[in-house]
């Protein structure tokens, strides 16, 4: 196995355990804020506002962090199979969006072109040595998935190619969300 994915696997890995102990210690250290939080949110929007926040958080880069509705899920006591599905469809729908965006607006938008330079010198290796695999990579690892769609966009790469490697995200979320849960649980 090459170098570069050996370390984005270990990467994963970490981040997930991580994600893991953060979790647990905020399940100890500020449980009732997070329920109550998780509970209003819930009470507000519901199964729709988890699989939205995905999506936005998805569609606008570094404004969110979709793992957030992940413990919204969990901590506001949802079912586990309508959190996965909602972050499900949201992840390919912001996704899309942050494809489109790539491909429709950022060639019309000079302060866009200038941000995504910064991105594209750490994602355009992958995009010219793994083609529709960095998508892939993108999608399970820690690599930025919102910023690899909008250049991939702007690449103009085949939507079907994109879309159907961004569905290596819906496993993500399933593996995050037990992390998640594990964690929130075993933080009692």
């Amino acid at each position: 196995m090459e170098k570069e994915i050996k370390l984005l696997i270990y990467k994963s890995i970490y981040w997930i355990l991580g994600l893991f102990i953060i979790i647990f210690g905020i399940s100890i250290l500020a449980r009732e804020p997070i329920i109550n939080l998780s509970k209003k949110f819930i009470e507000l929007f519901g199964i729709y506002g988890v699989g939205i926040g995905v999506a936005l958080s998805d569609a606008l880069p570094g404004l969110m962090i979709p793992d957030a509705f992940l413990v919204f899920g969990i901590a506001g006591q949802l079912p586990d199979f309508l959190v996965m599905l909602a972050c499900s469809i949201g992840t390919l729908v912001g996704g899309s969006l942050s494809y489109l965006q790539g491909r429709y607006l950022v060639a019309k938008l000079n302060f866009a072109k200038n941000f995504i330079k910064k991105h594209e010198e750490k994602l355009i290796p992958f995009i010219e040595k793994y083609g529709i695999k960095a998508v892939i990579l993108a999608a399970c690892t820690p690599l930025p998935y919102s910023w690899m769609t909008i250049l991939v966009g702007s690449l103009k790469m085949p939507f079907y190619h994109f879309f159907f490697a961004s569905l290596a995200r819906i496993p993500r979320f399933v593996i995050y969300f037990y992390a998640i849960k594990l964690g929130w649980v075993h933080g009692i």
